[in-house]
């Protein structure tokens, strides 16, 4: 099918006459310029004619060799008209679609701010109730903490005046034990003769012996011991003391072993005593008590007042 575009289309005849009007026109008086002008312009409109021409009748053939026949314009208008109804359905369904997810976007949304502002109470309270455990825990602690320095404050001024007390009772010791060091001094002397009367009548030296039975043996300068007869069975014996210095004799008649027998040597002098610790068939052993001599009490004395004067100076 060909279509002419009549722009394009020129008749011969209007170019032909035309050129008589141009010609006769020529003798009337224009440049032969505008003529040349004129001509080369007609000249490019005939190209452009004939190039439009040609252009068209090949778009039309090309029209005609893609779609073929009425049949298959109006099969492919179906098409189109099919494709543009599920178009249509789509965009409704998306249109759809979309004020779904803006319902599901403002529910989201408001569940998020639910969840935030739930989240926000719920981190208030949190904070509300370990701000209080602290106050609590921190009042108790400065209360413990009060209480102690208040029992150390006391406890200081406790040992402040112990030891005021104490630094005075010093000094108070002090001064007495300055006045009475005389005192203990005199007090010294004293004891000390007392501590030799008691030595001479406490103090005593003690002489073993084992005797057997019939003998006659001396214990002590003067004093003399015979055995006469034992008993083993019952730890008993009999014999006589014979003291040389006072002229007498102690019988001794069924004595017990370990009972002492207490005698004096001499007048004026501390009493002796006789103890037999074992009793055989033949012999008895035991030991002698003797006051001690002067000398050995003499030591004695000394000793106690050594003892004195160490207690003294402390």
């Amino acid at each position: 099918m060909g279509v002419i575009n009549p722009m394009l289309h020129h008749n011969e005849s209007e170019w032909s006459s035309d050129r008589s009007v141009a010609f006769e026109s020529d003798h009337r008086g224009p440049s032969k310029t505008l003529w040349v002008l004129v001509v080369v312009l007609a000249a490019a409109f005939g190209a452009l004619a004939y190039y439009g021409n040609r252009v068209v009748k090949n778009q039309n053939a090309h029209i005609m060799q893609l779609f073929g026949s009425q049949g298959t314009l109006a099969t492919l208008g179906q098409r189109a008209d099919a494709a543009e109804s599920k178009l249509h359905d789509l965009a409704g369904d998306w249109q759809g679609m979309g004020q779904r997810v803006a319902k599901l976007e403002g529910r989201v949304a408001a569940d998020a701010k639910q969840t935030r502002a739930y989240a926000e109470t719920l981190t208030q309270q949190l904070h509300q109730q370990i701000t209080a455990e602290m106050d609590a825990r921190t009042s108790t602690l400065d209360a413990r903490l009060r209480q102690v320095e208040s029992e150390q404050a006391d406890q200081r001024a406790q040992m402040a005046r112990v030891e005021a007390n104490l630094k005075q009772d010093i000094s108070a010791v002090r001064e007495e034990n300055g006045r009475d060091l005389s005192g203990v001094r005199q007090q010294e002397e004293s004891n000390a003769r007392d501590v030799n009367a008691i030595s001479q009548k406490l103090d005593r030296q003690r002489i073993d012996f084992e005797i057997t039975k019939g003998q006659n043996r001396e214990l002590a300068p003067g004093i003399s011991l015979q055995i006469r007869g034992t008993n083993v069975a019952h730890q008993r014996y009999h014999g006589a003391l014979t003291l040389a210095q006072a002229h007498r004799t102690v019988w001794l008649r069924d004595q017990s072993a370990d009972e002492p027998v207490r005698f004096l040597h001499k007048d004026g002098e501390e009493p002796y005593e006789l103890v037999v610790t074992d009793v055989t068939k033949k012999a008895v052993a035991g030991y002698l008590l003797t006051p001690v001599k002067p000398d050995a009490a003499n030591g004695a004395l000394i000793g106690q007042r050594k003892q004195v004067d160490s207690s003294a100076q402390e």
